[in-house]
């Protein structure tokens, strides 16, 4: 069964306080193993679970009908990936994203650190969601590979890739587990623990967005990572459902409204780590607060993603109208679906976005921009020409609103539309 493991810190010549040289016991949190569980769910859970798995399904099953499927999924993988980052206290403004990522993608270097992790973040997921569509099941060298994307452009980049060798905990003193809110098992017990989840997260034992809870809440209350466990933890949500084919096309972006359900996102987890019999009624139920939580952000999750589609579809008809006529299949073509996702562009990124040569991808960008659909700046010292869309900036900057809100009203608001220069 789950159990506390008291264990003693000695004191170290580390820290300005008395408080933070202390030695203490203190007591670590081993979990339960996952494979082999036989959880229960009542009624309003599994109803719960049912609803929630359905609006993803629809989600994407709508998603088909929608005029830029690769925009759309490229707006809502971004707006997880920033949400994820939020929740980490790591914030940028849209703005502070895309002149970080102009700096970077000319090979400069950005100042702005905070952008540049959330940006890491971003790639963190992609490369997750790329993960998932592959044959096969998620190994711990692949979630390892993850983490290691999203830490390149972090502080500590050498920490990327590397399972803990010593133990960490999670608030109080940052010199000692003393007055920890939260203690994780030991180091000695995180591969076992980890090479556990690794076979549950690939089965099928329990229903999809089930799966993809628990295996979330394990990964946290193990904690592996010397950082970057709650943004490579809600990468994992995305593996299982894009893996089990609930979310083929379109990933909800959960992580958008667990920012805003700060409290309810920590007691779900803390609820989650019961101190019972593995095989014992109360660890489902300890469980259930936390199937709850997720169940509600999902839906909450999938009506955001639905609203935005809508908007996406209404920008990229306004700016075919203003377009006018073109060859279907054309470079403009091709980078009018992917543009609502990708807030900058320069003909490099867009040549390689579209898969077209740098003559074509450079022609469509200059008519994007003589429509004054695309705005070009020149960014950083260099004066790296680049090219972005103030419709999508806006979009973003009203998805932070949302985040602002608890009940996201101001998702549905249009984007402000540039008059178009002819």
């Amino acid at each position: 069964m789950a159990e506390l493991l008291r264990k003693r810190w000695e004191p170290r010549f580390q820290g300005l306080t008395r408080r933070d040289r202390q030695g203490c016991n203190f007591d670590a949190y081993l979990p339960d193993p996952l494979a082999g569980w036989n959880l229960t769910l009542p009624g309003d859970v599994a109803a719960d679970i049912a609803d929630a798995e359905t609006a993803i399904r629809d989600l994407n099953e709508a998603g088909t009908t929608h005029v830029s499927l690769e925009g759309l999924a490229r707006f809502l993988l971004r707006a997880e990936s920033v949400a994820s980052s939020k929740i980490e206290g790591l914030d940028a403004s849209a703005r502070r994203l895309v002149e970080a990522e102009a700096l970077l993608a000319e090979g400069g270097d950005a100042a702005d650190r905070v952008a540049v992790e959330v940006l890491g973040n971003i790639a963190s997921m992609e490369s997750a969601v790329e993960l998932a569509d592959e044959a096969g099941g998620i190994t711990l060298a692949d979630l390892l590979g993850i983490h290691q994307i999203l830490m390149e452009r972090s502080p500590t980049p050498d920490l990327g890739g590397v399972i803990r060798e010593e133990q960490n905990w999670i608030g109080g003193s940052s010199y000692n587990p003393c007055s920890a809110t939260f203690v994780p098992p030991p180091a000695e017990h995180v591969q076992r623990l980890l090479e556990d989840l690794m076979v549950y997260g690939n089965g099928d034992e329990h229903p999809a967005l089930v799966q993809a809870a628990i295996a979330h809440a394990q990964f946290e209350t193990i904690h592996p990572l010397a950082d970057g466990n709650g943004r490579t933890g809600r990468a994992l949500i995305h593996i299982v459902l894009r893996r089990r084919g609930l979310a083929p096309a379109f990933v909800p972006p959960i992580s958008l409204v667990l920012a805003t359900w700060v409290d309810d996102y920590i007691s779900g987890l803390t609820a989650f780590r019961h101190l019972h019999p593995a095989d014992s009624p109360d660890r489902s139920t300890a469980c259930h607060v936390w199937l709850r939580t997720v169940a509600g952000a999902t839906l909450r999750a999938c009506d955001d993603a639905q609203a935005y589609a809508s908007q996406i579809d209404d920008l990229v008809e306004h700016w075919r109208g203003t377009l006018g006529a073109f060859r279907k299949g054309s470079a403009l073509d091709l980078l009018l679906d992917v543009l609502p996702g990708v807030p900058l562009l320069t003909v490099d990124s867009a040549a390689r976005l579209i898969d077209r040569s740098d003559v074509a991808a450079g022609s469509a960008v200059n008519r994007l921009a003589e429509a004054g659909i695309l705005t070009q700046r020149n960014i950083g010292k260099q004066r790296y020409r680049i090219f972005e869309a103030p419709e999508v900036l806006e979009l973003f900057t009203s998805l932070e609103r949302a985040l602002a809100s608890p009940t996201g009203d101001t998702a549905t608001e249009p984007p402000v539309r540039p008059v178009p220069r002819r």
